[in-house]
């Protein structure tokens, strides 16, 4: 009777054990790719205030050693402001470019964030070299951060595969539903990593334009970010813009403009550089209104990765009080804009249907 009672009494602890370690677990884990200040302060609003809504949600920022940015300004901004549910990853190893589009020295890190997260984001930033698309540079391309375009294209090339290595089996093919969102940059990475290329200056290239007036003086809709601000380079201007832009009648922009009511939602852009030619298994779901640049990515096999061009990202388009100047003289509210142009309804969707897709996610 007392070896009885014992072994339940130790079955017991075992359980509650077992019980507070669990709770002490996220429940879903996010893998956020070039975590600075401001990606971290606009997602951790995005949380709080539920436009990202997944309980008990864990952040974790990942970046390669080799990066140029400080990311110690991340860790301080996170310590100072006790973001419990926000962790940092330094990536150690040596990626060299002809190394990019098959196993090398991170894959085993690769690897273990597919295997540990429910969803990866990967964010804007400068342009990729064009050596890792095969092409010579452009006069215009400007490379600031060659390591990080390694990092993140050899990351996506292993989550996704492309045309450069067909014999590789990409990680999707064990969870084909897992959750991939690529912004801007991050389409642009999606495509070079799955063998496509990249216009390196759109005016140049695609409107043959050459000069700032040339290209300030196009409609709205033509600009892909503001070249007003670089004529009045000491007002502090914004440089992106805001334009509509065009879904097809298939895929998930698609579907979230059905859910919204929003055929032609604008959107906020800040790139020069744009999707050339397109890369394996990706399908176009969005253009410019004139057809001529790619605004959205879906990949034809894993539904569930999806590039955007531009930026459904930054906690200042769903906030009343934030205010940006793109011309001289004319503030304006970008939450106020879209809520006028039915823009909103959109943006919200896209992170209301992420939000579900992380829930219902199972490692």
């Amino acid at each position: 009777m007392r070896k009885s009672l014992f072994r339940f009494k130790a079955i017991l602890v075992l359980f509650i054990v077992l019980l507070i370690s669990i709770q002490g677990q996220s429940q879903h884990r996010l893998v956020l790719l070039h975590p600075t200040v401001s990606n971290i302060e606009s997602m951790e609003w995005m949380v709080e205030n539920k436009i990202i809504d997944v309980p008990e949600v864990e952040l974790v920022g990942v970046y390669f050693v080799k990066e140029a940015y400080d990311y110690s300004e991340s860790a301080k901004y996170i310590a100072e402001h006790q973001l419990k549910n926000y962790q940092l990853r330094k990536i150690e190893g040596e990626i060299k470019p002809d190394e990019i589009f098959r196993e090398n020295n991170c894959t085993p890190a690769f690897r273990k964030l597919f295997e540990e997260s429910d969803a990866i984001l990967f964010f804007g930033g400068p342009d990729i070299p064009a050596a890792v698309y095969g092409e010579k540079q452009n006069l215009l391309t400007v490379v600031t951060d060659p390591y990080r375009h390694y990092f993140e294209t050899s990351l996506f090339f292993h989550l996704i595969g492309g045309s450069r290595n067909p014999e590789f089996k990409p990680f999707l093919t064990q969870h084909p539903d897992f959750v991939i969102r690529a912004f801007c940059l991050g389409m642009q990475t999606m495509n070079v990593a799955t063998g496509g290329t990249l216009i390196q200056d759109i005016p140049q290239e695609v409107y043959h334009e050459n000069t700032l007036e040339e290209v300030a003086a196009q409609p709205l809709e033509d600009q892909h970010r503001s070249y007003v601000s670089p004529l009045y380079p000491l007002s502090d201007l914004f440089g992106g813009n805001f334009h509509p832009i065009k879904i097809a009648d298939f895929g998930y922009l698609n579907e979230l403009a059905a859910m919204s009511g929003a055929t032609s939602p604008k959107v906020l852009s800040y790139h020069h550089q744009a999707v050339g030619r397109k890369g394996a298994n990706l399908n176009v779901i969005a253009t410019s209104m004139d057809g001529k640049i790619v605004e959205g990515l879906q990949h034809a096999e894993f539904k569930n990765v999806v590039g955007v061009q531009f930026h459904p990202e930054p906690s200042s388009l769903y906030q009343s009080k934030t205010i940006f100047t793109t011309v001289p003289g004319s503030p304006f509210s970008p939450n106020e804009l879209l809520i006028k142009s039915n823009s909103l309804a959109f943006h919200k969707a896209f992170w209301k249907d992420f939000s579900e897709k992380v829930r219902n996610s199972k490692r």
